[in-house]
């Protein structure tokens, strides 16, 4: 999720020790993580686990999240599609459908078209990400390492094949698979590979930052913590902050050949979650907490334009949100499969209404329908081969239950049945999750 250029609302919260939702997409209620200072091994009971909205970021002239109010996120998403013609970037095909009320949607996704066949191979280009936190004077609070994340994400659904109803293939590719299963040739399939961690880049984060609110510099701390259940340490790092220092990481590692126009381009962290600021910022954390976002880089002085699909997910770990399907890499499979379904940040639909509250958006964002529900997540066991210490593999290997999310299918945005894919099915792989398309947002 994701994703887009919008006016930004900062959000104040006049409590103690209270927040509200701050999903950056819109305002739902969804499962629920604890203020820094709650005991340790409870999950976190005031802030809600979601999605930002990121706008498409110029690597000539970078945003200044931290005094620019202008930028970011908005739950009112209104969007113009571009044409895919004159781009840069890696495979995608167009296509379209067809409303309840008559309108024609144009899309991209990401591979090939599935009516034609062809394996299509995405190479999958991840930055790792540890956090450094710091006291107020400076000294270091926490070193938060993702390195123990590593093997299980690449390890994960994401980029290894498990069985689905549609084959034996890789998490976001079946998702595809579901949404053309009527239309695609059996050798269809959009893969990511191959996988690599194309550098280790380390975030420092100072205990306050100065922050442009309402035209007046303030100073907002800039981090909270807390422990999992499984003794690891969550990060809730203020928004502005992260986004700052996405924008850096990725125009270097663009400047630096490391991320490619033809490669999904990821950043990968570990348990760390965004807030916005609260009305007294040195007390509490602000609405919380965004687990995940997808976006492009782009040039926009030069023809053909070149894009880099981007985007940032956190390594979840057990209790930390009282939803216990917020897990592993269910962040990460939502971008990832928002990223193949809306890879430019720019397929509109026509609004439709979340399924839990009253919330509506417009655009095809197929993790955001799903996240709201009790249980999004569609749990997948692999094995996973340990190495030896020389580096190669070895004999020994463990399994690990992953938990990705079920993803809406692009039959439901269009707001109109029978869908034509796998099944009928308006969700996937939980067929049951959407059991109809999505219903109209009121006027």
């Amino acid at each position: 999720m994701s994703k887009k250029t919008l006016p930004q609302w900062l959000h104040f919260v006049v409590a103690f020790l209270m927040v509200g939702s701050a999903f950056a997409q819109s305002q739902k209620n969804i499962q629920t993580a604890q203020p820094a200072s709650s005991a340790v091994d409870q999950p976190d009971t005031t802030a809600t686990a979601d999605f930002q909205d990121m706008p498409p970021l110029e690597i000539t002239q970078p945003i200044d999240f931290l005094n620019d109010e202008s930028a970011g996120i908005s739950s009112n998403i209104t969007i113009t599609p571009t044409p895919v013609a004159n781009i840069v970037s890696l495979a995608n095909f167009t296509g379209s459908f067809v409303s309840s009320d008559g309108r024609t949607f144009n899309f991209s996704m990401m591979g090939h078209d599935p009516a034609l066949g062809h394996t299509t191979n995405i190479p999958t280009k991840l930055i790792a990400v540890d956090v450094v936190l710091l006291n107020q004077d400076g000294s270091v609070f926490a070193t938060v390492p993702v390195g123990p994340f590593e093997k299980l994400v690449l390890n994960s659904p994401n980029f290894k094949r498990a069985e689905y109803a549609v084959g034996h293939v890789q998490f976001a590719d079946a998702v595809q698979r579901a949404e053309f299963f009527n239309q695609m040739k059996d050798n269809w399939h959009t893969n990511l590979t191959p996988v690599k961690i194309v550098q280790h880049v380390t975030v420092t984060v100072p205990f306050i930052v100065n922050l442009t609110i309402r035209g007046v510099v303030t100073p907002v701390r800039a981090w909270f913590s807390r422990t999992s259940t499984d003794g690891n340490t969550v990060v809730f790092m203020l928004q502005q902050f992260f986004n700052q220092q996405f924008s850096s990481i990725g125009v270097s590692a663009i400047n630096a050949g490391l991320w490619t126009t033809d490669s999904l381009n990821l950043l990968l962290f570990p348990n760390t979650f965004l807030f916005t600021p609260s009305a007294t910022p040195l007390v509490t954390r602000g609405s919380c907490c965004v687990l995940g976002f997808h976006t492009i880089f782009r040039d926009s002085t030069v023809t053909p334009q070149p894009r880099w699909v981007a985007g940032y997910a956190s390594w979840t770990s057990p209790g930390t949100f009282t939803n216990t399907d917020i897990l592993d890499v269910l962040p990460l499979s939502h971008e990832i499969s928002e990223a193949f379904n809306d890879p430019f940040v720019n397929n509109p639909t026509p609004r439709w209404k979340f399924p839990v509250g009253t919330a509506c958006q417009g655009n095809l964002e197929s993790g955001d329908p799903v996240e709201v529900l009790p249980h999004p997540a569609f749990p997948v066991r692999l094995e996973i081969e340990d190495d030896d210490e020389s580096g190669g593999k070895g004999e020994e290997e463990t399994t690990f239950t992953f938990h990705p999310q079920t993803e809406a299918l692009v039959q439901w945005f269009t707001q109109t049945a029978p869908s034509n894919a796998f099944r009928g099915a308006f969700s996937f792989p939980d067929i049951t999750a959407l059991p109809a398309p999505a219903s109209p947002c009121p006027q």
